[in-house]
């Protein structure tokens, strides 16, 4: 028996699943049983089947517009090397030139940031995972090796970007690419009231990334899509239904 009851507790399965199927069969059911009684059951599940099909299609828009509900996998930045010591050492074609067409990131860029984050969580493997969209902690696969175990370990020297403009009437992104270089700490342990401060006797270190977009809206659009050919497919079925009774009523009519 407390078998059966922690199963039946288990909320990623059975209580999602119930919740789901009470919904369909009180909510969608109630008005498909309110239809048919009134106008039978073929005319009440096509009208049915077009309310529910148009709401969704109306309610999949909106997630798609706003980015929420049915959402895709968020924009992000993947760091694709790590470097300690000479940046030209790094195996990523566009550090080739680097940093003479590179743009530099200033102290307070939103862009920094948000490397910079993404660059400590390969620096210092102990740094937090960020939330991924599902609102999980998102686990990182050490995929580099890194000279440091922490955030205190190290002080951001500088931020690079390169890329990312876009072209093709903004249906297109050219690879965007940044560059944070770090360098080691002076103190172990930074005194009280101290910022800390880089040691500029240590090698630099350099983390490659490049932008992921993600496909943030590309669910909720296909949820918008598939329920506006239902919608249609539907509608055309009772436009066509009411030609055949028009039909009908002017040959009884003619007779």
């Amino acid at each position: 028996m407390p078998t059966v009851v922690g199963a039946l507790s288990w909320d990623p399965q059975i209580r999602g699943a119930s919740i789901t199927l009470t919904a369909v069969f009180l909510l969608i059911g109630s008005v498909y049983l309110l239809l048919s009684t009134n106008m039978g059951a073929r005319l009440g599940l096509l009208l049915t089947v077009a309310g529910l099909s148009g709401w969704m299609a109306t309610m999949g828009g909106v997630w798609m517009v706003f980015g929420i509900g049915l959402k895709g996998a968020d924009p992000e930045w993947k760091v694709q090397d790590v470097v300690t010591g000479e940046a030209a050492a790094s195996t990523v074609e566009v550090m080739g030139d680097f940093p003479r067409s590179w743009s530099p990131l200033v102290t307070g860029d939103a862009e920094l940031a948000d490397a910079v984050a993404a660059a400590d969580r390969v620096l210092a493997p102990s740094a937090p995972a960020t939330p991924s969209h599902g609102g999980e902690a998102e686990v990182v696969e050490e995929e580099f090796e890194s000279p440091f175990s922490s955030t205190g370990d190290y002080v951001l020297l500088d931020g690079y970007r390169r890329g990312g403009e876009d072209y093709f009437l903004t249906l297109r992104h050219r690879p965007h690419y940044a560059v944070v270089q770090v360098k080691p700490s002076f103190f172990e342990t930074t005194p009280s009231g101290l910022r800390p401060q880089a040691d500029y006797s240590g090698p630099t270190t350099t983390v490659v990334m490049l932008r992921d977009l993600g496909n943030l809206r590309f669910p909720p659009f296909m949820f918008m899509s598939t329920s506006l050919i239902i919608f249609g497919v539907s509608c055309y079925s009772l436009h066509k239904r009411d030609k055949e009774i028009m039909a009908a009523k002017a040959a009884a009519a003619a007779s």
